[in-house]
Formats: structure tokens, sequence, C-alpha cells
């Protein structure tokens, strides 16, 4: 193999090396980036969910304390004035349906029974002592509480107050926020999916439209901005209960979806099913994708102009006044070349070669010349 081939394969072998080496460290950056960032970006999310749910307990906390110390609720209350309380409490609470997301006004007697659902009039004298703790909590601490909490109408975001006559509890008030609207505020803030998973097993009930047989020993959809979505990657195994916050990724449909999953917890800190958010990072692994195919290219292209560049010079530089000299090599043993006159091109050391080859045929013929005078 010539010496210019040589120079030519190890040239393009060194690139493919360095181009392998340098896309390999840079694709790996740039996924651990991007895995990272997803990570944050879905705990960002999470957080956005949990705020509101925190912020929405807060405010139906405040509004449940407001109306249990406001003294023509306490009177309404001591007389068992139901109609009186729903003519005084109705438009509070279309108000804060329109506004706020609140769906229950429900007041108990001492005795823990329904008293008074402002959004249903009609139903009420239900026993809640052995269903509702919150309720019992509140009624027995005479303490507001908040917090998540699975009831008859399902799973709910509310605060119960008591409401004192002085010493005497003569009730309990309680203010309920729609899950399902706060999901959608979070959904439209974000532009991930939320789903809130309950374990039969841990409440006790089971959510409307479960199978009870076998949804007893799993979970069961409570609420979800896409049923569908979270229903499949239920059946795929991709959602269990955990005590500790799970992140994951999978495949449905053909997109990536980036999942995490924390513990739901009632207003107790009691486990009782998990709630998952669903991000749909299909377009940023495209355009990651196709940064590195771009990144690729760019430098497929650089290479071979490098490899272009440095081929040239080394033809220029070295190459060329090698076989030139090599050729004057040649003729000198061959006995056919003139007298040498050391080109002025190549490299320092090529032209100190051609000056002592010059010298050794300068020589050589002069020995000659001389003999032959002799």
């Amino acid at each position: 193999m010539t010496l210019d081939r040589s120079l030519a394969l190890v040239t393009a072998v060194l690139f493919g090396l360095i181009l392998t080496l340098g896309s390999v460290v840079v694709v790996g950056s740039g996924e651990r980036q991007l895995t990272v960032s997803k990570m944050d970006e879905m705990q960002a999310t999470a957080l956005l969910l949990t705020s509101a749910m925190s912020q929405a307990a807060s405010l139906s906390a405040t509004h449940a304390d407001r109306m249990a110390k406001d003294p023509l609720v306490i009177s309404l209350m001591k007389s068992s004035d139901r109609d009186g309380l729903t003519r005084l409490l109705k438009p509070t609470y279309d108000a804060l349906a329109s506004e706020a997301g609140v769906n229950m006004l429900h007041f108990h007697t001492p005795d823990i029974k329904s008293f008074l659902r402002v959004q249903d009039p009609k139903n009420f004298g239900q026993d809640l002592s052995t269903i509702r703790p919150m309720i019992l909590a509140a009624n027995r601490s005479r303490v507001l509480q908040k917090g998540l909490e699975v009831g008859l109408a399902g799973l709910s975001l509310r605060a119960v107050a008591p409401i004192l006559d002085g010493e005497t509890l003569v009730g309990t008030v309680e203010v309920g926020v729609d899950i399902k609207s706060l999901m959608e505020l979070a959904k439209s803030a974000s532009g991930a999916d939320f789903a809130l998973f309950l374990s039969p097993a841990m409440t006790g009930v089971t959510p409307k439209g479960a199978n009870p047989s076998k949804d007893l020993a799993g979970l069961a959809i409570e609420a979800a901005t896409d049923t569908a979505l979270f229903q499949t990657l239920y059946d795929r195994r991709e959602i269990g209960l955990s005590r500790e916050p799970v992140q994951g990724m999978a495949v449905v449909e053909g997109k990536r979806f980036g999942t995490f999953a924390q513990p739901l917890l009632d207003y107790s800190g009691r486990m009782i099913g998990t709630i998952l958010i669903a991000r749909d990072f299909s377009d940023l692994d495209s355009g990651f994708r196709r940064a590195v195919a771009t990144a690729t290219i760019v430098t497929l292209v650089g290479m071979i102009a490098a490899f272009s560049i440095v081929m040239v010079a080394v033809r220029a530089m070295v190459i060329r006044p090698l076989r030139d000299l090599a050729e004057h090599a040649e003729a000198v043993a061959a006995g056919t070349a003139t007298e040498v006159v050391p080109q002025e091109d190549g490299l320092e050391d090529y032209k100190r070669l051609q000056r002592a080859i010059a010298a050794v045929y300068n020589g050589a013929r002069r020995s000659s010349t001389d003999g032959g005078a002799a």
C-alpha cells in the first residue's frame, strides 16, 4: 500500500473514531439532560395539582369556618330551621359553585346526622357517624378538619368546621370542592393529564362504575381528565400503589408518555390510593431525535470537509515532494539523473534530504571525473 493510501486510510479511521466518540458523549449528555428535564417537569406538574388542592382545601376551610361563626347560622342550627338555613345560604352556595368549584355545602347535627345539603335540600337524615370520619373528628375535637375524604358521593376535597354556641356544639358545617374541576384547571395550565386512583381495600368504598370483584384487590379510577389513557396504563400494570413518588415512561398508541405517580393521602395522612400524572413527550423526543440527526449530518459534512483539507495539505507538503524525491533517487541509482538542484518546496526535512542526495550525486560525479582524468 502506498503512503498516500495509508495516510488517507489512517486519517479516515481517526476522524471516524473521533466522530463516534464525540457523538456518544454528546448524545449521551443530551439524553441525560433530557431525562432530568422530564423529571423536573413532571415534578413541577405534580406540584401544580397538589398546590391547587391545598389552596382549594384552605379556601373550603375559610368558608366553612366563616359560616360556622355566623350568628345567624348558629341561631338557625339551634332552632333546627332547615328552610331558613336553605334560604340564607343558597345564594352563597351558588356563588361558590360558579366561582370556586364548590359542589357541597352540608350541615350536620351534633349526633352526626345529615341536617341539610344546600345543593340537595330534600336529601337529609342519614347517619354519618360510621362512614364520615372527618365529621366525627371535627365533632369530637371541635377543631376544623380539612383535606381529602371518601364519602357517599365519592372522593372530595372537604373542610368541616364545628358550629359552637359558646361551649355548646350545635352542629358542624362542611364545604366540599369538586376534584375533577381542579384537575381540569391543572390540565389547562400544564398540558398534562391527571387521574386519581382509589384503593377499595384501603377505603372500603368502590368507586362508581368499578367492578367490585375485580377492583377490590387493586385500584379503580375515581376521577381522570382522560379515562381511556389511564385505564390503558392501568391495564398494562404501569400503575400501582407506592409510598414513594415513582416516575416512568410508557408508549400508548405510538405516543411516548412520561408518568409520575405519588401516594394519595386523605385528611388524616392515611394512604387511600395514587395520584397519577401523564404527559405526552412525543414532540420533545422527536425534537431531540431531529436535533441529533441534524448534528450528525453537520458533523459528517464537517468531517468530510476537514478530511479533504487535511489530505490536500498532506499531498502538497508530504506526498508530492516525497514522490519527486523517490523518483530522483531511483534515477540516481540507475545513473540516469542529471545534476540536482534542490527544489524549494516541501517540508524542511525534505529539502535537507534533497540537498544531501544532490551532494552525494555531485560527489560521485566528481570522483568519477577525477578517476577518469588520472
